[in-house]
């Protein structure tokens, strides 16, 4: 839906103007789930009463509540993702209720930002983007946003952070006086924690149930300049990641390069990851990551 529906600019149109929109995430409200236990409950009778009313009801669903919070309409997720059929449901019941038009209560924002964390975290923002081949190169998947054929899970790029403790990024260093010509492996079990997190947009982001199967980064120093060293990292990736939340035959594999810059001993200047071919299945994508301050 975000990148058909919800890129429509008639349908953003029509919910700034007659709707108070509320977005949450499946994962997140799960029984495990980050969620307060009161908007789980919330939730959980939102579908239900849907259900109880005769309308379409499940977690991947588009509601429509009055102000008093009865579900008076809903929109299985398939259906709401082509536009005519969202731009009906949200014109419909702005009918239905009288709702007059207003200003959007919250300015747009950036759905991912950069975790707060303690000054010496090493903080990395990871990008994803689906690929497919023009000519030689291999180029973003760039469909037309907003039209109801743009929806699939590669539409749009994927963003991810990851924080690495002090304790962790530490362990990235080598534990032995460098020259040009230096090189070592960097720790498996931090490396693993960055490169679980390699793998194209799916229904299925929890990095827990990745299993990797081959995984390595290895450094090589290029040059030492005012007491910063330059490494150049080489990796490989081989990881089982299901698509949805149930095994399947899905393999990520992925060729790695990445530049690592550091004070010897004392501190990581900057690290930058990029694949330099990557496959899920029959899909080709890209990450790249790099450390923010």
């Amino acid at each position: 839906m975000r990148a058909s529906s919800l890129a429509n600019d008639k349908v953003i149109s029509l919910i700034n103007r007659f709707y108070v929109p509320v977005y949450i995430s499946n994962e997140d409200y799960a029984r495990t789930g980050s969620a307060p236990t009161a908007e789980k409950a919330e939730r959980n009778r939102i579908w239900q009463d849907a259900a109880k009313a005769g309308l379409s009801s499940g977690t991947v669903h588009v509601y429509i509540l009055a102000p008093d919070g009865r579900v008076i309409d809903s929109q299985h997720v398939a259906t709401a993702s082509k536009v005519d059929q969202m731009i009906s449901l949200l014109e419909r019941n702005a009918e239905k209720l009288k709702t007059a038009a207003g200003k959007p209560l919250v300015a747009p924002a950036p759905q991912s930002a950069c975790p707060k964390t303690a000054a010496d975290c090493l903080v990395l923002h990871l990008t994803e983007r689906n690929l497919h081949r023009q000519g030689n190169e291999w180029v973003p998947v760039q469909p037309n946003l907003g039209e109801t054929r743009s929806g699939n899970w590669g539409a749009y790029a994927a963003e991810d952070w990851i924080v690495l403790e002090p304790r962790e990024w530490q362990k990235l260093l080598p534990d032995k006086p460098v020259a040009a010509g230096t090189s070592w492996e960097l720790d498996r079990d931090i490396t693993a924690k960055v490169l679980t997190h390699f793998y194209p947009s799916t229904e299925n982001n929890d990095v827990a149930k990745n299993r990797l199967d081959q995984h390595s980064l290895k450094a090589t120093v290029l040059a030492i300049e005012d007491g910063v060293a330059r490494a150049r990292l080489d990796g490989r990736l081989t990881m089982k990641h299901p698509f949805y939340h149930r095994d399947d035959d899905n393999i990520v594999e992925a060729g790695i390069v990445g530049i690592l810059e550091f004070e010897p001993g004392k501190k990581i200047r900057s690290l930058q990851l990029a694949t330099t071919t990557a496959t899920y299945g029959r899909t080709a994508f890209g990450v790249v990551v790099r450390s923010v301050p």
